[in-house]
């Protein structure tokens, strides 16, 4: 079978910025441990600085440029773009992780599974930013248009499908984003009091609550520090992220280091000591999974398909979306228990040792794929 795989992947497999990403990444390697299935990886994006085609192990993957214009004339090059180049590879089944590439796929006539990794039209209502809001509303437009016409949804959580069930008649399957071995591998290099954050300093991920709850976690327990990985998407949120780090006196005490390599966002999971998410909205982030395969506890805001994730005082804790003083108590509780974070810490990794291997996953994958195969041959829908 030759699948063609419709996602952003990593322009550098060892600096992968985001979750969508590192989830192309490890579903396509983890497929490719099938000796039937031959795999094509096709990322068109305007960070991609010239069309070309290399080879990861036994996925292809087909970089396609696209110039750094506005947004709608590049929704609308991308897509054509995506479905010239499916034309090309005349796929027997094609997996698409984006509203935009599903549409694309979908148009070209070829067999289409989507996989919905984010609810865009509830992501644009937690920016401000208008670029932001436009592309989600542009993405959710696609999105609409294409849950009409797919016959399959791969959920990667069930929020996903209580959003989606009473708007499509596709078939759902339920299946877990993907994280890589390197994970589980850490021994836990702890730094007394190190929180770690990990993701783009933008809205949607409200750091802003996180700094204000260390300021409280900070009375209580003095040696609490923030580590913050990850870029910047916009130059106006962080100017407001830095003034308050410098209102507050933080500078000691919050570092940013921006977006990180793979041995090194590998690094600092194994010297936490908690990862906390603030975000105010998530489907099922990935960070979260990293974490727990670390052997780490995590304190998440209850958003989404977080709670599908985190069990609740077992493997971290869960509070609300926007409340510093529910987090900051969270985190200082964990801070100041090493038991609590090395049992919590087991909880997460057993879990994730069942949930989210990437061969567990890719296996999941490869069954939908023989499935929907078998069920198009059978009676050509």
């Amino acid at each position: 079978m030759r699948l063609a795989l419709l996602i952003d992947y990593p322009v550098d497999p060892n600096r992968i910025p985001g979750g969508v990403r590192a989830v192309a990444y490890h579903l396509a390697q983890g497929l490719a441990r099938h000796a039937d299935l031959e795999v094509h990886v096709v990322h068109c994006h305007s960070e991609v600085p010239a069309d070309r085609t290399v080879q990861h192990g036994r996925v292809t993957v087909h970089y396609l440029s696209r110039p750094r214009r506005r947004i709608i004339p590049n929704l609308i090059t991308g897509v054509g773009r995506v479905a010239g180049m499916l034309r090309e590879l005349q796929p027997d089944l094609v997996n698409a992780h984006t509203s935009q590439y599903a549409f694309a796929a979908l148009r070209a006539g070829f067999p289409t599974i989507y996989t919905i990794h984010g609810v865009a039209h509830r992501e644009a209502r937690t920016f401000r930013h208008w670029q932001h809001r436009l592309i989600l509303w542009i993405t959710a437009y696609y999105d609409r248009w294409v849950i009409q016409r797919v016959s399959d949804i791969i959920a990667i959580s069930p929020y996903i499908v209580e959003e989606y069930q009473g708007r499509t008649r596709a078939r759902f399957h339920r299946v877990d984003n993907p994280v890589g071995e390197e994970y589980f591998a850490l021994a836990g290099q702890e730094v007394p009091g190190r929180i770690l954050f990990a993701g783009t300093i933008s809205e949607r991920k409200d750091p802003l609550t996180l700094l204000a709850a260390l300021e409280m976690v900070r009375a209580k327990v003095p040696y609490a520090h923030l580590h913050l990985a990850g870029r910047a998407i916009d130059p106006i949120y962080p100017r407001r992220v830095a003034q308050f780090v410098q209102a507050h006196g933080l500078e000691p005490y919050a570092h940013f280091l921006g977006l990180l390599d793979v041995p090194a966002m590998l690094r600092e999971y194994d010297e936490c000591a908690v990862l906390a998410l603030p975000s105010r909205q998530e489907t099922a982030p990935v960070v979260i999974l990293e974490a727990m395969a670390a052997g780490k506890p995590v304190v998440a805001t209850d958003v989404g398909g977080v709670r599908d994730l985190v069990e609740d005082g077992a493997s971290g804790f869960i509070v609300p979306a926007g409340d510093a003083p529910a987090m900051a108590d969270r985190l200082a509780l964990l801070l100041d228990d090493a038991e609590l974070r090395r049992r919590m810490g087991e909880r997460g990794r057993a879990i994730a040792r069942e949930r989210f291997r990437r061969e567990v996953i890719a296996d999941q994958y490869y069954a939908i794929y023989q499935e929907v195969a078998g069920r198009r041959e059978g009676t050509g829908k």
